[in-house]
């Protein structure tokens, strides 16, 4: 307990996750997966058909915005097995940040659930290193089969597994198709670069003053900082494989002076000063027409038909994050949300037979996200996700998603100091992109500073 209490006291909160294996669908990995799911449904039909003592399980989460959807599955794993109940504690008011802080120290007061969920890999791996989390290996043995055979997006801690993962989302980028046909531009191709994406943004931009409309913006999150290094270097790009520091991988130095140079000099993207001091909405900036394009995460697309929140006129579509230089077309930023089997929980294996359903035919009744299932097709989920599908560019869409160079980009080397990487990036960044120092000083800072922060957690 007291090892937990130790970790678990740093919270994480870290957007940027990079690392997973690749999970381009190949025939062989989609027969796997078929064979997984058919020994689930066989080994869930047997369970079916068995009593019990009646079991409730708590499972714990913070998104109340899907409560319906959730009550949905777990009414249908209820018919399925009468014995066993799911209640869902919601906390945090969909504010993953203080739902962490809160389950944190629900944690390490020993406080009894059954299932907890986290919204990003380097929380997860900070209670599964610390031992708030059940090794989920057996129960996967004893089922007879593989959890990487069955996921993509999966963290292995030390040759273990501690979670299922769902809710999987990857970074892309919409585009206002309006914007594009009205400058004659192309959707872009699913080997566009970054260059690429410079150049639309300049010719995206029109207007000036309060009525200016950019090409394009990066938000103002940490992820934005490093992202010309999702393409070409898998994992952690702030460490190297060997856990030294990666500030002077020369991909980052240029990425910041491309960020620099599409905000402050070229002025097509929305400034991150401005960002910063005006607190930018994403979401009504790119409905509002106020931005050509917006890289951002899949779970928007549940939000590009919603007229009674963003009333809008025209359709969006998609393209693939763009690849940096000396990158691989294809590498994806990507995320998801990793359900848990708490160390405090009584009823273990009947945790860990629910979360099997949830993560698997429970992401299709709940109908709001994307399965984290090998050889599942992508776009039988977005379908569900949207109920006037003529405000997206399916078409379009579905290359992206089922593009065959796919290849998931997950974090997963993630130090308990990861939190203190990704602020000194932060900060340096932000002097630069202010001016207040050139990119080298940026650079030269990072490496310092980060070195004094590894030497204090040796």
């Amino acid at each position: 307990m007291k090892k937990i209490a130790i970790m678990l006291t740093i919270t994480l909160f870290v957007s940027l996750l990079a690392g997973c294996r690749t999970t381009g669908t190949t025939e062989k990995s989609e027969n796997k997966s078929k064979e997984v799911t058919q020994k689930t449904e066989e080994k869930t039909e047997q369970k079916e058909s068995k009593g019990g003592e009646e079991i409730t399980l708590r499972f714990i989460g913070w998104q109340t915005n899907h409560q319906e959807e959730d009550r949905k599955a777990a009414e249908e794993y209820h018919k399925r097995n009468p014995n066993i109940k799911v209640v869902f504690d919601y906390y945090g008011d969909q504010n993953a940040s203080e739902y962490t802080k809160k389950v944190d120290l629900m944690l390490m007061g020993g406080e009894e659930m059954d299932i907890v969920a986290t919204a990003a890999v380097a929380e997860h791996m900070q209670r599964a290193t610390s031992g708030a989390y059940m090794d989920l290996t057996p129960y996967f043995e004893a089922e007879g089969v593989k959890a990487e055979d069955i996921y993509s997006c999966l963290p292995i801690v030390d040759g273990k597994v501690y979670s299922m993962p769902a809710d999987w989302k990857a970074w892309i980028v919409l585009l206002n198709k309006n914007y594009l046909e009205e400058a004659g531009l192309p959707i872009p191709d699913l080997k566009w670069t970054w260059q690429d994406y410079r150049d639309y943004a300049i010719k995206l931009t029109k207007g000036e003053g309060a009525e200016k409309r950019f090409g394009g913006y990066f938000h103002i999150w940490d992820t934005f900082n490093s992202m010309g290094v999702f393409s070409t270097k898998l994992n952690n790009s702030l460490l190297k494989d060997d856990g030294s520091l990666n500030y002077d991988d020369p991909n980052l130095k240029k990425w910041i002076e491309f960020r620099n140079q599409l905000e402050n000099i070229d002025k097509c993207s929305i400034p991150f000063s401005e960002a910063k001091a005006t607190s930018v909405n994403y979401r009504s900036k790119f409905f509002n027409g106020e931005i050509a394009m917006l890289p951002i995460g899949t779970w928007m697309i549940n939000e590009l038909d919603d007229q009674g929140k963003y009333p809008h006129d025209f359709q969006t579509t998609v393209a693939p994050l763009p690849v940096f230089e000396n990158g691989k077309p294809g590498r994806t930023l990507v995320e998801a949300h990793f359900y848990s089997v708490s160390r405090n929980s009584k009823h273990p294996q009947e945790a860990y037979d629910f979360l099997r359903f949830y993560t698997t035919e429970g992401m299709k009744l709940r109908g709001v996200s994307i399965t984290a299932v090998k050889g599942e097709d992508r776009m039988e989920y977005v379908k569900q996700m949207m109920e006037d599908p003529k405000y997206c560019d399916m078409e379009t869409l579905s290359k992206v998603l089922n593009n065959p160079d796919w290849e998931d980009n997950l974090f997963t080397n993630v130090p308990k100091y990861q939190l203190k990487l990704t602020k000194l990036l932060t900060e340096e960044v932000e002097k630069y992109l202010l001016g207040e120092q050139d990119s080298a000083k940026a650079i030269e800072e990072m490496m310092k500073r980060g070195q004094q922060i590894i030497d204090e957690n040796k």
